[in-house]
């Protein structure tokens, strides 16, 4: 005898989908990115008719994914995903490995088949449960949407935004399985009492203020300054420690201290790759290391690390990484940067400045000028235009930097300003995927210019999230260096290996104009070549509505021998000053 199919009740699957997105407003949802697909209509429909929620349509799940994780970045609130089934959501993977690792709160809500068409051949069905791997704080199998009260699915909701930030942020995963018919009544269901959101605590524990304290009291002590994303009182908030204790600040430009009025009196360095790799650093060891959040791009610090002997490295972060491949770190702290340098500014010592400091922030400065002045004379490429970006980029804007070279450009020539700027880079992973996908939710979240620095490869990664833009109604600027490759592997060693054909292994032309994804992407075209066209393309751009492409031609090997040069010149000016 054929088995009945079992089917869902249409008033009480939507009356389930509507408590739940009802409660993630109630918890502090405001935006969910989602992508069309037939079993997840009752979940599509329930958005679209839940107040307090903006929805987004994207057409590619990868792409969703980093914009939502860029929207997070920037709103500094949980953004859902809901997507159908089968490799749909399998496509969510890269930027729920990346928002796992930079710690991003995302609820990715997944719809299903139900269990009995499990492993039958039925179309777009795979196993979902443990989809995402280890790379999720938490997830959540759902019983069939619609067999269960609309209050037991309000708990969970509540529960999901809940596990997204707390004990550590990330992206955590509930899997709705859902039977036919999915299409949903007209009528509204009843509304369904909903939950107060729980406050926050990230406060750091008492044992770890009073560690610190007591480590804080030596005169010798360094802060390393990792990718994080902090708000202007978080920002402020780390350099007025620096400045309390006389310890100076090695900026990662994806740290926040390299920009804002904080820099005119706090011990904060732009050079800190320089001077870990001029050797400065061995001469003049801490007997302290503060290292707060994410890992430096610098490759210098962790070989400074590695080689040097120092007592204690305190590592500090709330998203549980506590980076540590030199196998240094001797504590580990699990609180926010912003939030252990606010409880530790009233209970230090107020130091102020001292020699030791005096030594840091002077080599800096004198690196400072001849990194300038390299930049200054040389040929137009990319450490140019990274410093024309960091002269443009107004007070409050947003900057997001690509990885491979982008990233290293900035950490390498970027300088201190007294301007105010947010700088994103998806650090967490290190990947080039998703890029313009990122940038595009950095700017859905923030009512600040936005300006996207990426590779050509990169932009080749996330030729979806650059089309997708117009669509989404986002202003962006995107300025692409294009070395035709990945020109990152020139600086490796095997670049210079007579027996590998390092071009077609590893340089890997594509050989594409890229000036032509702008009709594509329905965006302006700016080609520059030098640094007046380039800052007119930025003024006519950036802050623009629209999309705005800026393609900039570069060369792989001027950019090494510039970075090569920049260290040799930092080098000799420390060397000539006094010891």
């Amino acid at each position: 005898m054929r088995t009945t199919t079992p089917t869902a009740d249409p008033i009480q699957v939507q009356a389930t989908c509507r408590a739940l997105f009802a409660q993630l407003v109630a918890s502090g949802v405001s935006h969910v990115a989602v992508s069309p697909g037939s079993r997840s209509t009752p979940l599509t429909v329930a958005v679209d008719r839940t107040p307090g929620i903006t929805l987004s349509m994207h057409l590619d799940e990868r792409s969703a994914g980093f914009f939502a994780m860029g929207l997070a970045r920037s709103s500094r609130r949980p953004v859902a995903l809901v997507c159908t089934s089968g490799s749909a959501a399998a496509n969510y993977l890269p930027a729920v490995v990346e928002a796992f690792h930079s710690g991003v709160p995302l609820i990715v809500i997944t719809a299903d088949r139900p269990p009995e068409l499990q492993g039958r051949g039925a179309p777009q069905t795979i196993d979902q449960t443990g989809l995402y791997g280890s790379h999720i704080r938490w997830e959540h199998q759902a019983d069939v949407i619609g067999s269960e009260p609309p209050e037991v699915t309000v708990r969970l909701a509540a529960l999901a935004v809940e596990r997204s930030l707390e004990p550590v942020p990330g992206p955590v995963h509930l899997n709705c399985p859902f039977r036919e018919p999915l299409e949903p009544p007209t009528c509204d269901p009843p509304p369904t009492i909903l939950l107060a959101a729980p406050a926050a605590t990230r406060q750091p524990a008492q044992n770890d203020v009073g560690m610190l304290k007591a480590l804080l009291s030596r005169e010798k002590g360094l802060i390393v300054a990792g990718p994080m994303d902090l708000d202007t009182r978080g920002k402020a908030a780390v350099s007025e420690l620096a400045t309390a204790i006389g310890w100076p600040i090695i900026a990662d430009p994806a740290s926040g201290p390299r920009r804002g009025p904080h820099t005119t009196h706090s011990p904060v360095m732009s050079c800190g790759d320089h001077l870990l790799a001029a050797g400065m650093a061995d001469d003049h060891q801490p007997d302290v290391v503060l290292q707060l959040g994410g890992m430096p791009t610098s490759r210098a610090y962790r070989l400074w690390l590695e080689r040097c002997e120092v007592e204690r490295v305190v590592a500090v972060d709330h998203t549980g990484r506590f980076p540590d491949p030199s196998f240094a770190v001797t504590d580990r702290v699990a609180c926010g940067p912003a939030e252990l340098a606010a409880a530790l500014a009233p209970v230090t010592e107020q130091r102020g400045s001292t020699e030791w400091a005096d030594r840091w922030l002077d080599a800096d400065s004198a690196a400072a000028a001849t990194v300038a002045g390299l930049v200054a004379s040389a040929p137009f490429d990319e450490p140019g235009v990274a410093v024309a970006l960091c002269q443009a980029m107004p007070g409050g804007a947003n900057l997001v930097v690509s990885n491979s070279m982008p990233i290293r450009d900035l950490d390498a020539f970027m300088p201190l300003d007294q301007r105010p700027l947010d700088v994103y880079a998806n650090r967490g992973a290190n990947g080039i995927d998703g890029q313009v996908s990122t940038a595009l939710g950095v700017a859905a979240g923030s009512d600040a210019p936005t300006l996207l620095f990426t590779g050509d490869l990169a932009l080749l990664h996330d030729l979806t999230g650059l089309v997708a833009g117009r669509r989404l109604g986002v202003d962006l600027t995107v300025v692409v260096v294009d070395n035709d490759g990945g020109g990152i592997f020139s600086f490796l060693p095997i670049a210079a290996e007579s027996g590998i054909d390092h071009d077609r292994l590893f340089h890997t032309p594509h050989g594409l104009d890229l000036g032509h994804t702008a009709s594509l992407a329905g965006a302006t075209l700016d080609r520059v070549s030098n640094r007046a066209d380039l800052d007119l393309a930025l003024a006519t751009s950036l802050g623009h509505p629209g999309i705005h492409l800026v393609h900039v031609r570069t060369s792989a090997s001027t950019n090494v021998g510039l970075h090569r040069n920049a260290a040799a010149a930092v080098a000799e000016t420390l060397g000539g000053m006094n010891p």
